[in-house]
């Protein structure tokens, strides 16, 4: 496909609020076009930015800053965690993976998958509502599974592309689903909580992610706290991924861009691996965007560096083997798996596209005007139900309070059985297909937080994470 990303990006979105008739996907495309993501403002939208940030000071928190709305990207950030996913299947199969130094190498390469699709310039996603849900699945099979063989040679017997669903006798996994359902759990601090099952393939991701944007003088960053945790069942291997720094550049002198900046880190502790990453920021005269260099790293002695373009290609070599390097990541041989979202005519009230619906299509419309009126009247409906509440604790309908930790509370991290009934996904909530829904509701106690409980879990900044299965037995 030789759309830009960013027309994706549009295309998909106008999609999502016309066609409703069917469930909706985004285009998978045979190849992608890869471009630098930079945008020139017209002299009117960047007065009106300028005279804004004239008026802040350095250091500010911008998550209470109207920020206008043709920066807006077009989806709410819990709909960007499915970024993540359209190279899902990179992890199939990985825990028939032989080795540990092999899994962290597939995971890492899976993670860095998840960087390059974004619209051009600066667009900062909608800040979810309070109570807003995000519900999506991907689909993967031996038809659509990323063969990535290329002609290297195997020579640190290292199998990077072991990835694409292999298992012990060599053949494909035949089919596996990953379902995702993400919360809005506070406000103020914004604070988002996500979920992944894909047991056939034998892992689950958990998250709580407290996004900060602040103000620079002449850039914009958003400093992304918190972390997800892969969980791989059968192997009780749990890896710790936490986030670069997201930085828009250019937005008071020259050209608009997001560059991604800072280190990331996948970290696990019954392995002792971790993969280190720098994703490394242009310098003013010299250099390259979209830059990141890493180390995998065996108790802490560094056994594969790797360096390249995450929007393009990176190179994987060993520490103290010199010879030819492989490719890790490479974007332009990969195609994208359809993230499946229900039409918006059969979606909830507080689901994140039909919540958002109007000013999606006022900003894909080009209406400014419109996008901030409908933007604003969300804001202040959420302002009222705040004063409505007076002190009732806020309940997320999705995640429970267990400790110091947010758990989805219908996860299941039992082993997947073959032949057991399939996983679907109703009201947000996971669960075998023949069950009785409200079975699993009842036996599920609601426990709400207060905002303030929120900020003080988040101070404590544990990364542990906890997981309840159906029937409430707490599994460490």
């Amino acid at each position: 496909m030789e759309d830009t990303i960013n027309n994706n990006i549009l295309e998909e979105n106008e999609k999502h609020i016309i066609q409703n008739e069917q469930p909706q996907e985004h285009d998978d495309g045979a190849s992608l076009k890869n471009e630098e993501s930079t945008e020139i403002l017209e002299e009117e939208p960047k007065n009106l930015l300028i005279s804004l940030l004239s008026e802040l000071k350095i250091g500010v928190d911008l998550s209470r800053v109207p920020l206008p709305t043709f920066i807006l990207e077009p989806r709410s950030l819990l709909e960007k965690f499915t970024d993540y996913m359209i190279h899902g299947d990179i992890l199939c199969g990985i825990c028939k993976v032989a080795t540990p130094l092999e899994r962290i190498q597939i995971i890492t390469k899976w993670y860095l998958s998840g960087f390059y699709f974004r619209p051009k310039g600066v667009k900062k996603p909608y800040n979810p509502i309070l109570g807003e849900i995000f519900r999506s699945k991907w689909e993967f099979n031996a038809a659509n599974k990323i063969n990535n063989n290329t002609n290297n040679d195997n020579h640190n017997n290292s199998n990077i592309n072991s990835g694409s669903g292999s298992n012990d006798s060599g053949t494909l996994n035949t089919s596996s689903q990953a379902i995702l359902v993400a919360e809005q759990i506070s406000h103020h601090p914004p604070v988002s909580c996500v979920y992944i099952s894909n047991r056939n393939d034998g892992y689950t991701m958990s998250g709580v992610i407290n996004p900060r944007s602040k103000f620079l003088g002449t850039s914009m960053a958003v400093i992304v706290d918190g972390s997800i945790t892969l969980s791989l069942l059968e192997l009780q291997e749990e890896y710790v991924i936490t986030f670069p720094t997201a930085c828009a550049r250019g937005i008071i002198f020259g050209t608009l861009l997001t560059e991604i900046v800072g280190p990331a880190t996948i970290v696990c502790k019954k392995t002792n691996l971790t993969s280190e990453m720098e994703f490394k920021a242009k310098s003013m005269f010299r250099g390259e965007y979209n830059v990141v260099s890493g180390k995998i790293k065996l108790n802490n002695e560094t056994t594969h560096n790797f360096t390249g373009k995450w929007d393009k290609k990176i190179e994987i070599t060993q520490a103290k083997k010199k010879g030819s390097s492989e490719i890790l990541w490479d974007c332009s041989a990969v195609k994208k798996n359809k993230t499946i979202i229900r039409p918006i005519n059969q979606q909830e009230e507080f689901e994140s596209q039909k919540l958002w619906q109007k000013v999606t299509q006022a900003i894909l419309n080009k209406n400014q005007k419109d996008a901030t009126v409908e933007k604003n009247k969300l804001e202040d409906d959420q302002r009222k139900r705040v004063k409505e509440r007076k002190d009732t604790v806020w309940e997320p309908r999705l995640f429970k309070k267990i400790g110091d930790q947010w758990v989805y509370k219908y996860a299941n991290t039992t082993l997947y059985q073959q032949g057991e009934p399939k996983e679907i996904e109703t009201e947000g909530i996971i669960y075998f297909e023949g069950t009785s829904i409200e079975n699993l509701k009842n036996k599920v106690e609601p426990c709400g937080a207060s905002e303030n409980e929120i900020s003080i879990f988040l101070e404590v900044k544990v990364i542990k994470c906890y997981f309840i299965d159906p029937y409430l037995n707490l599994i460490q």
